[in-house]
């Protein structure tokens, strides 16, 4: 089957968000595919000196062919009109056009599938849906998001939640749309197996780890009340967040002495990060999938979760469920974590069970056999 995949290359670099992570994950598991002839494509903006694509990104050393209009207004003229339609960009015997990322892309030579991680510019009782920013983002989103729910071969996504909001939301076909799913790194198993004794520790203190950094749309002000009780309660219990923040909420960390911001951390070193943890915690109020919380799993710690949205799915029974508002009772879960072993082994091996189902090589069974079933 020939494959040729759409990508926004700067998404791929490492390290990166989870889309990104899906990404590469997806990509290179498919190259590594017998059946599977893969072939990337990209606008030629992306293309370093010497005609190749950036080595931060791990899809360098797949084979790719380009475009030669920039990747922006390129996007934004599919997505408001249609055009240009990229038929003499995809090679002749393509089986299909794929994008593993949220996109829209005209083509008629081959059939067409696209990836919709979540539909967050369409939900109406978030905390920011009612900003003009957000309308705006739905606005824009609105422009193509229901093109490629109808005009899409199949539509990918990562859970039963983010189907399930794209058929009551935008009344799409469920029929049409596969959930892919998303998997864990070796890596976070490979860590679970380290005695803690030889691991480098970003605080002597015991700590709470955050991915994602301090952002709004990731829970943030929720985490900053966590951080004011425990202090409260006197608890050497400290808060480590990896991942970017927002600039209001570096100043607000000023108050707060018992949070860390590491900034961005890289791939090799947040397995290690989340080890060394007494506890995730991660009260994100929206999130198509929450790649964060199995990576904890993974790594051999329990994971404090939301109700909110995806979150209650991916982790099952084998995360605590919370809500983000009662921070009391988050404080009283996260303090138990941390002084009794039975209740933190417990939820240890539930999670590290829980979290090995999923698979970055199941994912791509489950995108393989899609294939074969829209062809």
């Amino acid at each position: 089957m020939n494959i040729v995949s759409y990508i926004h290359p700067v998404s791929t670099y490492v390290p990166c968000t989870g889309i990104g992570k899906h990404i590469n994950q997806i990509l290179l598991g498919l190259q590594d595919r017998d059946e599977i002839a893969l072939k990337l494509l990209f606008s030629q903006q992306w293309l370093t000196a010497d005609g190749r694509l950036d080595p931060r990104s791990p899809l360098s050393p797949l084979p790719f062919t380009t475009f030669p209009t920039a990747e922006n207004s390129t996007e934004r003229t599919w997505k408001l009109v249609g055009f240009p339609r990229m038929d003499k960009y995809v090679p002749d015997g393509t089986d299909w056009l794929y994008a593993p990322m949220q996109t829209y892309i005209p083509v008629t030579k081959s059939p067409v599938a696209v990836t919709l991680h979540d539909i967050q510019a369409f939900e109406p009782d978030l905390p920011w849906s009612h900003t003009w920013q957000h309308r705006w983002f739905a606005y824009k989103w609105g422009r193509w998001v229901r093109k490629a729910l109808t005009d899409c071969r199949v539509v990918f996504t990562v859970s039963e939640f983010s189907k399930q909001r794209m058929v009551d939301l935008l009344g799409a076909n469920p029929k049409q749309i596969e959930v892919i799913g998303n998997g864990v790194d070796a890596a976070f198993f490979e860590i679970a197996k380290v005695d803690l004794a030889r691991l480098d520790r970003p605080t002597e203190l015991p700590y709470i780890i955050i991915v994602g950094g301090l952002r709004e749309k990731k829970g943030a002000d929720d985490v900053l009340a966590v951080a004011r009780v425990l202090r409260d309660r006197q608890s050497d219990l400290q808060i480590v967040v990896a991942g970017n923040s927002e600039s209001n909420y570096v100043a607000a960390v000023q108050e707060h002495p018992n949070i860390t911001l590491l900034g961005m951390v890289s791939d090799s070193d947040l397995p290690r990060l989340l080890r060394c943890a007494s506890s995730l915690l991660f009260l994100s109020p929206y999130e198509g999938f929450g790649i964060p919380a199995l990576e904890a799993m993974a790594a051999g710690i329990p994971a404090v979760v939301s109700d909110r949205a995806s979150l209650p799915e991916i982790v099952g029974d084998a995360g605590i469920v919370v809500d983000p508002t009662q921070t009391e009772a988050i404080v009283d879960i996260l303090v138990d974590l941390d002084r009794m072993p039975q209740l933190r082994e417990e939820y240890i091996q539930r999670g590290h069970h829980h979290a090995a189902i999923y698979t970055w090589s199941s994912c791509i069974d489950r995108l393989v056999t899609a294939f074969h079933t829209f062809s």
